[in-house]
């Protein structure tokens, strides 16, 4: 009887074993969320989740052909991508409602980051094209065209814009927000053209040809044969002896 329980156990643990090389084999790189790029988002008053979102995994491109947040936000055409190692955002035509009397303006934004599998560095940048703050009976507030990172614009008494924000995560992952405006107090924020990597390739590990199969369910099947005939060759030397 105890060597029939041995047998069982050993078959156990060859199967256990040859789950565990089916996993090491056909897991991915590292588990990490998705790669992502969204046209819009919006926090306060009015909230609203990521708009025209891509993802990797997951479903890139993503192009709509406007988007809307009444009250806040009015665009032309989106496309937002994400694949292993990158992500963009552009946006045609945004105009953001700050106030009765002001609003942002651009002809386009862009963000982007990447990931460099050789250095493993994650950078980022943004455009606008002919962006500027319009003020009632004021002058126009030029917006640069290709802002260093976290590049602060005030308006005074309505609220205060970033330019190509950049913020990074405690474990690598870089978001890049073409355009961050928060109204005065915190009442209202709103991201534009936002791209978010992170700090590794989210590409699967490649299985060499002829080897995934000896490591997966050949393995998987040698041992399980080789456990289960043990238990019954022990348990035929049993009923021999029986």
């Amino acid at each position: 009887m105890n060597g029939r329980i041995k047998g069982i156990a050993k078959a156990a643990a060859s199967m256990s074993l040859a789950a565990g090389i089916l996993a090491a084999a056909a897991g991915p790189a590292a588990a990490a969320t998705p790669n992502e790029a969204y046209g819009a988002a919006a926090t306060g008053l009015i909230s609203v989740s990521p708009l025209a979102e891509a993802t990797y995994p997951g479903t890139s491109p993503v192009t709509l052909a406007h988007l809307s947040i009444p009250g806040l936000l009015a665009t032309d055409a989106v496309k937002d991508t994400a694949d292993a190692t990158s992500a963009s955002s552009t946006i045609a035509n945004p105009a953001v409602t700050l106030s009765a009397l002001a609003d942002v303006r651009a002809d386009a934004v862009t963000s982007s980051c990447q990931f460099d599998p050789n250095t493993g560095m994650v950078t980022g940048t943004s455009g606008i094209t002919n962006g500027r703050v319009t003020l009632l009976g004021s002058r126009p507030i030029t917006l640069n065209a290709a802002a260093g990172p976290n590049t602060s614009v005030s308006v005074p008494g309505i609220a205060t814009i970033t330019l190509n924000r950049q913020v990074t995560a405690p474990d690598g992952t870089l978001t890049v927000d073409a355009i961050y405006v928060s109204l005065l107090g915190s009442t209202q924020t709103l991201t534009l053209g936002t791209s978010v990597c992170n700090a590794a390739s989210l590409a699967p590990v490649p299985v060499l040809p002829g080897l995934a199969l000896p490591i997966g369910l050949g393995a998987l099947g040698l041992l399980m044969v080789g456990g289960m005939g043990y238990y019954l060759n022990k348990r035929r030397q049993f009923g021999a002896t029986a």
